[in-house]
C-alpha cells in the first residue's frame, strides 16, 4: 500500500497522531498527515494556525490538495522517479497533456 502513496508522501508525511489544545483547552488526539509545505510556512501558520498544516483526509483529499503544491510535486515526482497521480495535477494542466496526447 505504501507503494500506492509514494508520491503523496512528497508533500505528507505519513501518517502521525497528534495532540491538539483546542480553545476551550480541552485536548484532541487526531490522526492523519502534515502538509510539510503548509507546516514550514510561517505565513501561511500565522494567518491559519499550524492546525490547517494537519490533514485528516485519505488519499484522494490529499492528492487534491497537492494541487496547490504542484510545482513542488512535481519536483520531487521528477528527482524520485515517481508517476504522478491524475488527482494531484491541476485540471487545466491536466487537460492540456491530454490534448497533446
Amino acid at each position: 500500500k505504501k507503494r500506492n502513496t509514494k508520491d503523496l508522501l512528497t508533500i505528507f508525511t505519513d501518517h502521525v497522531k497528534v495532540k491538539f489544545v483546542m480553545v476551550d483547552r480541552k485536548i484532541e488526539v487526531l490522526t492523519g498527515r502534515w502538509c510539510m509545505i503548509c507546516k514550514k510556512d510561517k505565513i501561511f501558520v500565522q494567518k491559519y494556525s499550524k492546525r490547517k498544516a494537519f490533514h485528516l483526509g485519505g488519499n484522494l483529499s490529499g492528492h487534491q490538495h497537492i494541487r496547490i503544491h504542484y510545482k513542488e510535486y512535481q519536483q520531487h515526482c521528477t528527482e524520485g522517479n515517481i508517476p504522478e497521480n491524475d488527482h494531484a495535477v491541476p485540471r487545466e494542466i491536466l487537460e492540456k497533456q491530454r490534448r497533446a496526447k
